[in-house]
């Protein structure tokens, strides 16, 4: 379905600038609430329970007792810079590796997604979605947000994210979803609806009235 036969096809209006701020007042954005996170020195004090830290921990105690005896301690304090260039690799790699996750996920909200307000087809970043918000889902594109199927062409979602199913399921305006090639059959979840980011797929365009 393209866009210009879309906008003759359907007479959808979309949310109006005052019903797209008091959504967002009522239900906030479309983000994800993050984890709590731990502080960074309680995720430093974690690398310490590795089992093979323990074990060179307790090498390094009974080397530098013995050091204390005979007078050499140099074998006890290697085994210690051992253990702390090891903790703090570790720990510096993880670190860096989760604030590289963060900056992809702030990337990934801001992509521009298609969407009808105000009687207009217009983009907007994903995070901007609110409860209410009609969004034109193209062929490829991922599901920004939970939704229902409220206009569709040949629409195919794959929820093997969510069901594990390989086949890919037919999505319908209500009515009784069914796997690719295998005729109408129920599924796990309802034929008129999409889900966030589980369904990216095989389909000329859906539009969806997207909510909570």
């Amino acid at each position: 379905m393209a866009l210009d036969t879309a906008q003759e096809t359907i007479q959808i209006r979309g949310l109006t600038p005052a019903q797209v701020e008091e959504s967002r007042r009522l239900h906030g954005t479309n983000v994800l609430t993050p984890p709590k996170r731990d502080p960074w020195w309680k995720l430093y004090l974690e690398k310490f329970e590795d089992p093979v830290i323990r074990i060179l921990i307790i090498a390094a105690a009974v080397t530098i007792i013995v050091g204390i005896i005979d007078g050499n301690y140099a074998e006890g304090i290697g085994i210690v810079i051992a253990i702390l260039l090891a903790t703090t690799l570790s720990f510096v790699n993880e670190y860096r590796a989760k604030q590289e996750f963060d900056i992809l996920n702030k990337v990934n909200d801001d992509l521009p997604i298609n969407v009808i307000r105000d009687g207009a087809y217009t983009t907007v970043p994903r995070r901007s979605l609110v409860a209410g918000d009609v969004v034109l889902v193209e062929v490829g594109d991922e599901v920004s947000a939970d939704g229902q199927v409220i206009e569709a062409v040949s629409l195919q979602a794959n929820e093997s994210v969510l069901t594990g199913e390989s086949l890919p399921v037919t999505k319908k305006v209500g009515g009784q979803a069914a796997r690719s090639g295998e005729g109408e059959q129920e599924t796990a979840f309802p034929a008129d609806s999409l889900f966030h980011h589980a369904a990216r797929g095989d389909y000329d365009a859906v539009v969806c009235m997207y909510h909570d």
